[in-house]
């Protein structure tokens, strides 16, 4: 078996392996989008003499973490034929994908793992509780009606001039939040490829726009596949946009995050709702992640020992001084109770917003000092992420 980086000629052979190996085989514009992908991702294959058998693909995406952007490596496509698994394929794919994410300088990756176990064996941890929600008809939100600021468009009827102001605002949106994810051109064609129904409605403010959302009207369900706002006044009105197609949808359908207390200004609040975990992160280049890291204030050095067997260059002791200064650092006797040691899962998820520290210090292969972990606790941000992107 070789592991290599998938060449132009084996293209057909990846589409034949996706095709085989997820549940529908795709064609028109999503065949389009996998092939662009296929092209413009690190894409690693597993070889059977000239036999494409394994392959995965990472994206080369970003995200933000705490108001720190990072190059991120989305892994995707994922797949083998099933003759050849339980034979260690999986994991050489994956082995490599690590090594190649740390060369492009891509210090974080994000999954959507078929098997959450199966990742996290690899240091992928969960990072995001995702709410989904159904609201019936007698439920649908109103607010009091406001001034009429919405405009609307489709992928189908384009207002260009909208459709660019909304990117933008998209995107420095997603600088603001934690766990948010720029969307470049490439990623805007990509939603017009695989959901060529969406349509958008956004509310402006003078010139600006203050929120969007996408969405998808089928089967009598008003489908929100994005809603981003800025302040309360966009959100209502964008909800009482929603809510006047109530004479042709029998229900609201979308996600959010399962910290936003969603639904608590509704008149009913009390409708169906469902928490899934469906995303994991992992931290690629532990020393690359931190140098960048938005730390926040705390009173004397942090020592931490990171286990990542799949990764070896993480498994060092890191000594983060007072001036946010990172260094590896060897031959130093520390007491083990100075020390933050963690695996990368917990490290991952920690360090994202996902756990709290005293909820890491659950895992830590051994205790601290209380002064070591009201220290971490002032150095870390707090806020929870976010990350409804899908590949």
């Amino acid at each position: 078996m070789e592991i290599k980086l998938l060449s132009q000629e084996d293209e057909e052979q990846a589409h034949r392996l996706r095709d085989y190996c997820f549940p529908t085989k795709y064609t028109g514009a999503r065949r389009d989008d996998f092939q662009y992908w296929v092209r413009h991702s690190t894409a690693i294959g597993a070889y059977d003499k000239e036999n494409l058998v394994g392959k995965l693909l990472i994206l080369p995406l970003n995200i933000t973490v705490h108001g720190v952007n990072y190059k991120m490596g989305g892994m995707g496509f994922v797949a083998t034929y099933p003759e050849y698994r339980n034979e260690g394929t999986m994991k050489k794919l994956i082995v490599r994908s690590l090594a190649e994410m740390r060369k492009n300088n891509q210090a974080i990756s994000v999954l959507a793992p078929f098997s959450v176990s199966f990742y996290r064996h690899f240091g992928w941890e969960l990072f995001f509780d995702k709410l989904h929600y159904s609201i019936p008809k007698e439920s649908f939100p109103q607010f009091p009606i406001q001034s009429n600021r919405m405009k609307r468009f489709s992928f189908e009827w384009m207002d260009e001039e909208g459709y660019s102001k909304i990117q933008q605002f998209h995107n420095e949106h997603a600088l603001k939040t934690n766990g948010g994810m720029q969307r470049d051109a490439a990623w805007w064609q990509r939603l017009a490829r695989r959901e060529p129904d969406s349509h958008f409605a956004y509310y402006t403010k003078g010139d600006s726009i203050a929120g969007y959302i996408r969405y998808e009207i089928k089967d009598l369900t008003f489908f929100i596949r994005d809603f981003v706002t800025d302040g309360i006044q966009a959100e209502q009105s964008l909800w009482n946009f929603i809510s006047s197609h109530q004479a042709s949808v029998h229900a609201i359908k979308g996600a959010t995050s399962a910290a936003s207390h969603f639904g608590f200004q509704f008149v009913q609040p009390q409708f169906k709702k469902e928490i899934t975990q469906d995303v994991m992160i992992r931290i690629v280049d532990v020393y690359a992640f931190l140098k960048k890291y938005a730390w926040e204030h705390y009173e004397h050095s942090l020592y931490l020992r990171v286990q990542d067997p799949f990764a070896p260059w993480n498994e060092c002791l890191f000594h983060i001084s007072k001036d946010r200064e990172i260094e590896i650092v060897k031959d130093r006797l520390i007491e083990k109770q100075h020390v933050l040691s963690l695996p990368i899962t917990i490290l991952s998820a920690m360090m994202a917003g996902y756990l709290s520290v005293s909820e890491a210090l659950r895992y830590a292969n051994h205790p601290v000092r209380k002064e070591e972990e009201e220290n971490w606790k002032s150095a870390l941000p707090t806020n929870p992420p976010v990350f409804y992107e899908y590949f």
